[in-house]
């Protein structure tokens, strides 16, 4: 068991609950380096971004998350987080042992089979949970972590309907999802343009308040840290590829290259020209 301001992690024996083996919460007030590649022995491992962005690897493969995001690593695959740094972010995470027989999660074997069986099926890294599924969740973690045994039932059971949630339902409505989906599009093209909140709100016809709203509900963060991650991002690139700290910041759209540094060590944990030198 690990407990601290920012990170609590509760391992098997503290959980006392069959194919359970780790339950922990982290909260990154900046960037830090990343978790390089490893393994989990047996275990799938499910990673919920609650809020902020955070990026993984499997094989040679990246995938972006950012809040209502989830990720989920295969039984004994190899993979890792971020890539010179992990974002800033709040995470809750766990590894179930699939392998468990019996009261496997607390449940009967017909329900514990089914759970088993929806979890090993799973076909693709990144799912997708709704404001309600992270309440459960929350809510299960902080019940686990009193350590006591009606706490223990209680956080079993709204773990059980966090993952009910994940595996069974459609967790958000496609409207919101194709709204998102074409901001998200729209940065991307945009990323080197000084893109205001109230260009994309004309564009999308939608409110500044609704926006807003609807894209932290969605992501986890406002729209500026979203743009300013992905701005970024591209920054990383165009440094690895040999551009100067100015150049970059300019091409970004960025008020100055001061500016710029700050922001880049907000998100990377190192300076423009730190980062160069890697």
């Amino acid at each position: 068991m690990l407990l601290s301001k920012y990170r609590q992690v509760l391992c098997e024996g503290t959980l006392n609950l069959p194919g359970l083996t780790l339950f922990g919460h982290n909260v990154t007030t900046k960037a830090v380096l990343p978790m390089g590649t490893h393994i989990h022995d047996g275990c799938i491992e499910i990673v919920v971004v609650v809020k902020g962005n955070e990026s993984y690897y499997v094989e040679n493969r990246k995938f972006e998350l950012s809040g209502g995001d989830v990720f989920v690593a295969y039984t004994d695959q190899p993979h890792r987080s971020g890539n010179t740094s992990q974002g800033v972010c709040e995470i809750i995470w766990f590894q179930i042992k699939p392998a468990v027989q019996e009261n496997f999660l607390g449940l009967s074997a017909p329900f514990g089979d089914l759970i088993r069986s929806k979890l090993m099926a799973i076909d693709t890294h990144i799912l997708k949970i709704d404001r309600e599924g992270l309440f459960y969740l929350r809510k299960s973690f902080e019940n686990f972590l009193r350590l006591r045994e009606e706490n223990r039932i209680y956080g079993q059971s709204l773990l059980i309907s966090f993952l009910s949630r994940l595996l069974f339902t459609q967790t958000q409505n496609r409207k919101d999802d194709e709204l998102i989906e074409n901001i998200h599009k729209y940065i991307e093209e945009n990323i080197y343009d000084v893109i205001k909140t109230e260009d994309i709100c004309s564009k999308f016809c939608i409110s500044l308040s609704g926006f807003k709203h609807k894209f932290k509900e969605y992501t986890g963060v406002t729209p500026r840290d979203y743009i300013n991650d992905r701005k970024i991002q591209k920054a990383k690139e165009l440094l690895q590829s040999r551009k100067s700290v100015t150049e970059t910041a300019m091409q970004l759209s960025f008020n100055s290259s001061d500016y710029f540094s700050v922001v880049f060590k907000k998100y990377t944990a190192f300076s423009p020209t730190q980062f160069r030198k890697l």
